[in-house]
């Protein structure tokens, strides 16, 4: 029995397309679908068949309008556990029946289908059933492969859904909050902040003894005793400054 996925291409129980199923199962078998490109609106292969040179196969379809988009991005954006495995690489849960409630389908009726091989067969000839065979194959690498021929990639599907919640997220703020939160500031100054107590440090070269020479040291003293008394002048320095007042604090920070 002939099973969905050819009968979307126009493979019927006809003998004489069920002689060409076989044919093109040989091929994809075999490898003889060399390559696969999906872009919006089509998808472009190259099959070898029985001459030297390979087929060059493609397969379009239209691609879905924005607005059918940005429908299927409304209903993936209600459920986190939709975006999650958008964002894991991974096609939605029941993402056929998501697009059943929107009376869309990732996957083209015959008639959606527009055909060519340079084999010149009737089609769907016997290199596009191998290169629509391969694409089921693919897909398990590749979900999104069939949302690119329609129009969207997966990241392109993620950066509309996410404008789509930023905008909620504007629209459900009134005017009134989003004038509020633009204008707010600091309540108290920050010289006003009373700042706690500085600890006396039992020794400014503590660290630098802790830590010893850097790798590759090859100075002519210790790191410690080349460095010690500009850290000590440094420390002083450091507490004779936190020890003026706050006048002399603001001074020093406009003249800095």
């Amino acid at each position: 029995m002939m099973d969905t996925w050819l009968r979307a291409i126009g493979v019927d129980d006809s003998q004489q397309l069920r002689r060409r199923r076989r044919d093109a199962e040989r091929l994809r078998a075999a490898g003889r679908v060399m390559s696969i490109r999906a872009v919006a609106g089509r998808i472009e292969g190259r099959v070898q068949g029985s001459h030297a040179r390979p087929h060059l196969v493609e397969l379009g379809v239209d691609e879905w309008q924005p607005e059918q988009w940005r429908a299927v991005s409304a209903v993936l954006g209600q459920q986190a556990r939709h975006y999650a495995r958008l964002l894991a690489g991974q096609l939605p849960e029941q993402f056929t029946e998501v697009l059943e409630t929107l009376s869309l389908s990732l996957v083209p009726q015959p008639e959606e289908w527009r055909m060519a091989c340079t084999c010149a067969a009737p089609a769907p000839c016997v290199h596009q059933i191998a290169l629509w065979l391969q694409i089921r194959e693919q897909m398990e690498d590749d979900p999104y492969l069939l949302p690119r021929v329609r129009g969207r990639s997966r990241e392109q599907l993620l950066a509309e859904i996410r404008d789509r919640m930023a905008d909620e997220t504007r629209d459900s703020m009134s005017l009134e909050q989003f004038g509020a939160r633009a204008r707010s500031g600091p309540e108290v100054a920050p010289w006003d902040v009373s700042l706690p107590a500085v600890r006396a440090v039992r020794s400014a070269v503590l660290p630098l003894q802790m830590l010893g020479d850097p790798p590759g040291w090859a100075g002519p003293a210790s790191a410690t005793a080349l460095f010690a008394p500009l850290i000590v002048t440094a420390a002083q320095r450091a507490g004779a400054l936190l020890d003026d007042d706050h006048e002399s604090d603001r001074g020093s920070a406009d003249v800095l």
